[in-house]
């Protein structure tokens, strides 16, 4: 008989430790609840106990979704859990599952220690936390203005994009990084830290639309790590909801919920009402694009909750952009993904999304670009290659003050995709011909 994987053990050890009672039954109706409370599919109880007893044997190897259900399951980060195996998304991004956690206070116990949440997965984070202290002292001075910059690259790119803010926002992450290694007192930290992981989370979006996912990854992984170091759990769910999405547009939407199932865990019932409908508005367009009509539906409607509530609570200035446009245009792109299951999904992408268009603010040239080409896709979705065809040509009026990959990118796919339809339609040849004429963008 062959030696069973030490993963396995794990598991086996952890469960018993759970409880003496704790069977596999109990086990795999664990995961199932666990995943439900996320909103999350699994297969049925019986299937579940199957693949249970496998992975107890060693007899197959959870995959990545299964790897992060065990780890949340038995609180124990998934890199001690299955140290062997290759590691999934979040493993390499330094990121364990259950790494943040608010300090909270037993009864008649003493308080439990936040865990370290600063892990070794992100070269920037080394960089910025490791090595010698710089000499450098910072105050409030510098932190405001940090901050005003942040703000500043952001009105920048959602105006005109291009490489001249990328080459800004590196700039100043490395300055952040610098201001990061100095000397501060602790009121200082707690405002410098969650200011610098804004300004990751801002230097990342840059770096997406000028067409780098990886260093856009690796930025919001940063911004992770210093939102956790700076005790911001709610922050750093929203850099996970951010790496969310850029994982969803690249293809990757089970990496994508892994990392959205972490934000939900860490930020819990502490997160403010505008940060929870744009984690939960993430999992629908996560579920839209798995083809998932429930589960996007289902979650679509705990936004739309979050979204309506005035829950008391201070938003974040970092959360401000996540306004009705903003949210009406998320909406809009989960049912432009459903609009080829049914004419009721283009109907409503369409409604959200001109939601979007009419309360823009005329200078998010970038969104509102966006907002064409989604309602052009849901056209082309409905063979509509007229309505299709004017609402590219809105993008292309737009692009022309733009300097964004991911618009020139969903202009070409548009094209391609309307030429597949009908190739000698003259208002798609028209636009592919446009689309054509696009100017290069610097890499």
């Amino acid at each position: 008989m062959s030696e069973r994987p030490a993963w396995a053990e794990r598991l086996r050890t952890e469960r018993s430790r759970k409880s003496p009672r704790w069977s596999q039954l109990r086990a795999a109706t664990a995961l199932e609840e666990k995943a439900r409370e996320f909103g999350l599919a699994v297969p049925s109880r019986d299937s579940l106990l199957r693949m249970v007893k496998g992975w107890e044997r060693g007899d197959h190897e959870p995959s990545h979704f299964y790897r992060s259900l065990w780890s949340l399951v038995y609180e124990v980060p998934e890199r001690e859990l299955f140290a062997e195996m290759a590691p999934s998304a979040l493993s390499v991004l330094g990121l364990g599952l259950v790494a943040v956690e608010a300090g909270s206070e037993e009864p008649g116990g003493d308080p439990v220690r936040r865990r370290d949440a600063l892990l070794s997965g992100s070269t920037l984070a080394a960089l910025a936390l490791g090595g010698a202290v710089d000499s450098f002292r910072v105050g409030m001075t510098e932190v405001n203005a940090l901050a005003a910059a942040t703000q500043a690259l952001q009105r920048w790119d959602r105006q005109f994009g291009g490489w001249v803010p990328y080459q800004a926002a590196t700039g100043y992450v490395q300055s952040a990084v610098r201001l990061v290694r100095g000397t501060y007192t602790s009121k200082v930290g707690a405002r410098l830290l969650p200011t610098v992981a804004d300004l990751c989370s801002v230097t990342g979006w840059i770096a997406y639309d000028t067409g780098k996912p990886q260093e856009a990854l690796r930025y919001f992984s940063l911004g992770v790590q210093m939102a956790q170091q700076g005790s911001d759990a709610i922050l750093a769910a929203r850099l996970l909801c951010d790496m969310a999405r850029v994982n969803a547009d690249l293809g990757n939407p089970m990496q994508s919920i892994e990392l959205l199932t972490l934000g939900l865990h860490i930020s819990q019932s502490k997160a403010p009402a505008a940060v929870s409908a744009k984690l939960h508005s993430m999992e629908a367009k996560t579920f839209a694009i798995l083809g998932q009509v429930k589960q996007c539906e289902l979650a679509i409607g705990r936004a739309e909750r979050k979204f309506s509530v005035d829950d008391g609570v201070d938003t974040p200035s970092w959360i401000g952009y996540f306004d009705r446009a903003q949210f009406s245009g998320v909406l809009g792109s989960c049912y432009r993904d459903l609009a080829p299951k049914g004419k009721q999904f283009a109907a409503q992408a369409e409604k959200s999304i001109k939601e979007a268009m009419t309360s823009r603010n005329k200078k998010q040239i970038h969104n509102r670009a966006l907002d064409h080409l989604n309602l052009a896709t849901v056209w082309l979705s409905q063979r509509e290659l007229n309505g299709m065809a004017e609402q590219a040509g809105e993008a292309l009026e737009l692009a022309a003050h733009l300097k964004s990959h991911r618009v020139h990118r969903s202009l070409h796919r548009l094209s391609r995709a309307a030429l597949s339809v009908d190739a000698k339609e003259r208002s798609v040849q028209a636009l592919h011909q446009q689309v054509s004429e696009l100017p290069t963008l610097n890499a």
